[in-house]
């Protein structure tokens, strides 16, 4: 089984093959995901996809856990992707191995911008801007990579080339939250 990076290979590779992609019944209103240390809201302009449950114990990647889609199908379709794995380790090394991850299955990856920030509610955490694809499929993504001390999660938002910029992509995570897991 192919691993599971980013929303980067989710949207590339699950939406255009149709992966995820279930009849307009399965989607739903948005719903936020919430678990022992992490929040997120997506916009109510934005759908929930059906994601499998897994035991991220048993994973040794980055592995959807919540996913969602606004105007999907059309060329100006965004998607939105939390992803957890099992890490420990300090920040820097969360986002080194991310971003070393998809280098290794991205060809033509670009990391134009990365920033060490604060999420909305002052969590540290990796602000990065990557790009991919050619021509037509050219597809920007914007992503924070944080961690709650037991796992490694990277909260993305991408879409093709021109339909998203820095300024709608953090509109579109600002109701992230991670704390440190109790």
């Amino acid at each position: 089984m192919k691993r599971f990076l980013t929303g980067a290979l989710i949207s590339t590779a699950v939406f255009a093959v149709g992966g995820f992609a279930q009849p307009a019944a399965a989607f739903a209103d948005a719903a936020p995901y919430a678990d022992r240390a992490v929040r997120f809201a997506p916009p109510p302009d934005f759908e929930s996809v059906p994601v499998p449950s897994v035991d991220l114990s048993e994973q040794s990647h980055l592995t959807p856990v919540a996913a969602y889609v606004r105007n999907r199908g059309r060329e100006e379709q965004l998607s939105i992707f939390v992803l957890m794995e099992p890490f420990d380790g300090p920040l820097g090394g969360f986002e080194a191995t991310v971003e070393n991850d998809l280098r290794a299955q991205i060809d033509g990856l670009f990391v134009s911008k990365k920033t060490l920030t604060r999420l909305p509610n002052g969590m540290p955490a990796y602000w990065l801007k990557l790009a991919y694809g050619e021509g037509f499929s050219s597809m920007q993504e914007y992503l924070y990579a944080a961690i709650d001390g037991r796992r490694g999660i990277a909260v993305a938002v991408s879409g093709r080339l021109g339909v998203i910029d820095e300024e709608k992509a953090k509109d579109a995570l600002k109701n992230l939250a991670v704390v440190l897991y109790p």
